[in-house]
């Protein structure tokens, strides 16, 4: 079986979503120490074999180090891809010239080689960037990493253009991320429709998919969806408190 977790950790600030975290706004600049550890020790206990994250920092002052390369040091996944969301054209190449946001980044961490390596760009929206990787685990797989927007008009079209993506991928693909689906699960019901994706969430009978306010959960937000070709034995929202979101856990084999 090969582990999979999907966790936006929020840049290891700390916050939960509850309203008075907020006022303590210093942790944006000066997260908790020993956080990133702390998600580490954590995900160590559960021996995955890939790592997909989301908001993390590969470098500001905040962070002080690659937080994608001390993850992987730490878990022993030598193979990584790390990119900043934000696109190098347009009116958002600025975000590139601005401390901090120059590094947040989504990032896949593996112990297996990657190969086919791609960076899709949304046409529409802050966060744009999509990651592309092929592994092999023994069998082929494509593994796709989204951060959706948070309007809802722009998110649609993202889904669109998600849809195009994953049906020019010809080996089976586990399209993963935070999608922002405020508006409930009938935000993906056109990407599940026009793809030949599947959600498995009814496999975890406890949290109903739930993700996120840690504290509390009431929504929907991250997504981990599977083509026919991939056999989930286990699908989990785990019950971690590092972050705003929780993170899915996955178990699959191959067909």
């Amino acid at each position: 079986m090969i582990k999979l977790i999907c966790y936006n950790i929020e840049y290891c600030e700390g916050i939960e979503c509850l309203w008075y975290q907020y006022l303590k706004f210093w942790k944006i600049f000066f997260p908790p120490k020993n956080l990133d550890l702390n998600i580490v020790n954590a995900l160590k206990k559960l021996k995955p074999d890939i790592v997909a994250l989301v908001e993390v920092d590969t470098g500001s002052f905040r962070a002080k180090k690659d937080e994608v390369v001390f993850f992987g040091n730490k878990l022993g996944m030598n193979n990584l891809i790390e990119m900043v969301k934000y696109p190098f054209h347009g009116w958002l190449r600025l975000f590139h010239y601005v401390p901090i946001l120059n590094k947040q980044a989504n990032a896949i961490l593996t112990k297996y080689k990657f190969s086919n390596v791609k960076y899709h760009v949304f046409h529409e929206g802050t966060k744009r960037l999509v990651i592309e990787a092929t592994v092999y685990c023994p069998k082929r797989v494509t593994l796709l990493l989204a951060h959706l927007a948070l309007g809802g008009k722009t998110r649609k079209k993202q889904i669109d253009e998600l849809i195009k993506i994953v049906n020019s991928i010809k080996s089976p693909v586990i399209l993963m991320g935070d999608f922002n689906t405020f508006h409930g699960e009938q935000e993906i019901r056109q990407l599940l429709k026009k793809t030949h994706l599947k959600d498995k969430m009814h496999l975890d009978k406890y949290s109903l998919g739930l993700t996120q306010p840690t504290w509390h959960p009431i929504r929907r937000l991250d997504y981990v969806l599977t083509s026919p070709q991939i056999k989930v034995n286990k699908y989990s929202v785990l019950n971690f408190h590092f972050s705003d979101h929780m993170p899915l856990y996955v178990e699959f084999a191959v067909k």
